[in-house]
């Protein structure tokens, strides 16, 4: 339900997509509308950048009311606004909006030095709020994988860079919107425990960092809660949109599945639950890539030259002690445990689920369980499974959900997972009959029988190694994602 933090390339693709307008291309998604200043941002707001230098939200609300953010008074901002109230002795000051989600709005910022920014901050009543430390922020970034920041000209190589380009995300401290809430301080208080605990293993963070977490006000006065997170480039579902709509190349499936499982595996060492994992929610650190032929056909495709990606949006990770909301994950993602309502909940394994959706877009281009319908969800689950267990669906709470299942069992026949994912006629020791194999795992009906992340990591598909990434073709130019959407043409794309 919250908004994600993925912050790329101005317009990607021009604008945004019609729910329309994606479908016909072949899509999925369960997208809410997303701002036009952010082309991998995968968020679910309504642009509120227009009319000048200052922004104010407008938008109407949908099923379960009035949403916080389309209020026209949430986070009233210009440009050149300072956010006041680190304790790091920075201010950082706002270069454009980005997008809204459910809960707060995003913007571009720059991080700037200033000997009176604490005294400024407090000179209008803002509470200083602990956050990480200079040291701390340096030591993690030198673990980074890459350095380069999307968008910025050079690298960088610490988070307290002068001038550095940032992303910050604005919300109310405390905030509801129908079973769903918002607490931006223990949200930055969980992204900087996951990091720390990678810190304290001597390992390199591999999870999205949040470089800051305080009290601020907006440029009407009004306060809110600022995290600063690193700039990350487009979205999963960017990427593959890019590409045609077709799934990516092995080798950039294989790459990034394991980065996703590695992160996962950490999240789940602390008894993490994200909640809301999916093709938009898994961002880019580079969107560097170049074309190159592939296959007998020799159709371009796009190859990443530093694939990297993170989970964005942890507005409603929850640990196994915290008190759990139902349901869960955006429709076409939801696990069986979820659209069951089974006794006994929910837990981490949910996410390794959303993971194996998230994959199987990115091998097929599709999503393969696209509905809104839960009795439809699960009749193409089944399908593409095989039957639930009994033990499992003797637990299921919701009768409807079940029956459904159990009506859906009774005309199965061969389970099409492989088919549907283009992989079902792969010779069996082939990366994409193993492929094919740890999707089948990750996607065990039965979160009991489901594979961990831990055990997916050592997977032969990983182990093996294969396909080996292409090299990048004589005379073929290096190039950012927002070249492509200038050759697929920039007017087929409208709001969401």
């Amino acid at each position: 339900m919250r908004i994600a933090h993925c912050f790329a390339l101005r317009s990607l693709l021009g604008a945004r997509l019609t729910t329309r307008t994606f479908k016909a291309m072949g899509g999925g998604g369960s997208g809410k509308g997303g701002g036009n200043r952010g082309g991998g941002y995968s968020g679910k707001g309504k642009d509120v950048s227009s009319g000048g230098s200052r922004g104010k939200g407008k938008g109407k609300s949908s099923g379960g009311g009035e949403k916080p953010t389309d209020s026209p008074d949430f986070v009233v901002w210009r440009r050149g606004m300072r956010l006041d109230g680190s304790r790091l002795n920075v201010s950082y000051v706002v270069d454009d909006y980005v997008a809204s989600g459910t809960f707060s709005r995003v913007f571009k910022v720059r991080r700037v030095t200033s000997d009176d920014s604490t005294a400024d901050a407090e000179s209008r009543g803002v509470r200083l709020i602990a956050s990480a430390s200079s040291d701390d922020a340096a030591e993690a970034s030198q673990k980074r994988r890459w350095n380069k920041g999307a968008g910025s000209s050079s690298s960088t190589s610490s988070s307290g860079a002068e001038g550095q380009l940032l992303a910050a995300k604005v919300m109310r401290k405390h905030d509801t919107y129908i079973q769903y809430t918002s607490d931006g301080q223990k949200e930055g208080e969980m992204l900087q425990k996951v990091e720390q605990v990678q810190l304290d293993a001597g390992r390199e963070v591999l999870t999205m960092r949040c470089l800051d977490s305080f009290e601020t006000r907006d440029d009407a006065g009004r306060e809110y809660w600022c995290l600063i997170l690193e700039w990350l480039d487009a979205s999963i579902f960017d990427l593959v949109k890019a590409n045609g709509n077709r799934g990516l190349h092995l080798s950039m499936v294989r790459v990034m599945l394991e980065q996703l499982l590695q992160q996962l595996h950490v999240l789940q060492q602390q008894q993490i639950t994200h909640t809301d994992i999916k093709h938009k929610n898994c961002c880019l650190v580079d969107g560097e890539h170049f074309m190159a032929p592939v296959g007998s056909g020799g159709r371009q495709t796009v190859i990443l030259t530093q694939p990297l990606a993170k989970f964005i949006d942890y507005g409603n990770a929850v640990f196994e002690s915290d008190k759990k909301v139902h349901p869960i994950h955006t429709k076409q993602f939801r696990a069986p445990e979820v659209l069951l309502n089974v006794a006994g909940g929910w837990g981490p394994p949910s996410d390794t689920w959303t993971v194996g959706v998230t994959a199987a877009f990115m091998i097929s281009g599709q999503l393969i369980f696209n509905s809104h319908d839960p009795g439809e969800l699960i009749r193409a689950q089944v399908a593409a499974l095989g039957a639930f267990p009994e033990t499992f669906l003797a637990n299921a709470r919701d009768n409807r959900a079940r029956k459904a299942a159990e009506d859906a069992a009774r005309r199965a026949s061969v389970p099409q997972l492989s088919e549907w994912l283009g992989l079902s006629n792969a010779s069996q020791e082939s990366a994409e009959a193993r492929c094919a194999d740890l999707i089948s795992r990750m996607l065990a009906p039965d979160p009991a029988m489901r594979i961990s992340a831990e055990e997916a990591l050592m997977h032969s598909f990983f182990k093996a190694a294969e396909p080996k990434i292409p090299a990048r073709p004589d005379g073929v130019q290096v190039q950012q994602l927002s070249d492509i959407s200038s050759r697929q043409g920039k007017g087929k794309a409208s709001g969401k």
